[in-house]
C-alpha cells in the first residue's frame, strides 16, 4: 500500500493573503474523496472537517481550496461555485479529475441554521445520511435534491468527481454545525462509511 502525500499548489496572492490548493493522495486509491472546495476563511471549518474525515478513513483521498486574506473578505475573494472548478485551473484537482472516486464527499458552508444533505446520490443515500446526522447535532437536517443547495449538477465537482457521476455527497452546513458540530459530523460520516452507507 502507497503512502499518501499531501501537497499545495499556490493559486493566488493578495497583499495581505493566499488562495492556496491541497492534496493528499496516494495516487491510486479511487475509494473515497474528502473535498472542501471553500475551505480556510471562506467558510471556517469546513477544510478541517475535510482533513479530519480522511485522516479516519482507511482508504481516503483529500482535496481542498484555502482560502486566507487579513483585510477583505475572502468569501468574496475566493467561492466560485462549485460548477465552476476546472482541472485546467487547479492543478492538483486535475492529478484526480479521471479517477473515479466510489464515493465523493463535499463539506460547505450554509447560512441558515441548518445541515442539507445533498449531490447527485441516490436518494436512500441521502436519506440514511440525514437520519445519522440528525442524531449528531442540534439543527434540522433535511435531504435536499433540488433547490439553490441540492449540488445535483452533473457541473458540480462533489458529482463528476464520483464513479458514473452517481456517487456525490454534498453536506451544506450552518456555521454553529462547523463550529461547535464538527467533530460530531466528522464522526457521524465515519460511522456510515463503516456501515457500508457510504
Amino acid at each position: 500500500m502507497t503512502r499518501a502525500t499531501v501537497r499545495t499548489h499556490r493559486l493566488e496572492e493578495t497583499d495581505t493573503g493566499h488562495y492556496t490548493e491541497l492534496l493528499s493522495d496516494d495516487g491510486a486509491n479511487d475509494e473515497v474523496l474528502v473535498c472542501a472546495a471553500h475551505g480556510g476563511q471562506v467558510e471556517p471549518w469546513t477544510a478541517e472537517q475535510a482533513i479530519a474525515l480522511t485522516a479516519r478513513l482507511p482508504s481516503a483521498s483529500c482535496w481542498a481550496c484555502l482560502g486566507y486574506d487579513d483585510r477583505r473578505k475572502p468569501f468574496e475573494l475566493w467561492h466560485p461555485p462549485s460548477s465552476a472548478f476546472s482541472p485546467e485551473e487547479y492543478p492538483l484537482l486535475g492529478e484526480i479529475a479521471d479517477r473515479g472516486f466510489e464515493t465523493v464527499v463535499s463539506f460547505h458552508g450554509l447560512g441558515d441554521d441548518r445541515v442539507l444533505v445533498g449531490g447527485a446520490t441516490d436518494a436512500e443515500t441521502k436519506r440514511r445520511v440525514s437520519d445519522r446526522l440528525e442524531t449528531a447535532v442540534s439543527t434540522p437536517v433535511e435531504s435536499v435534491s433540488s433547490g439553490p443547495y441540492a449540488g445535483v449538477s452533473p457541473n458540480n465537482f462533489v458529482n463528476w468527481l464520483s464513479r458514473d457521476g452517481a456517487g456525490g455527497l454534498q453536506l451544506e452546513q450552518s456555521r454553529a454545525v462547523r463550529d461547535e458540530e464538527r467533530a460530531a459530523v466528522v464522526g457521524a460520516l465515519e460511522a456510515l462509511r463503516s456501515d457500508g452507507v457510504l
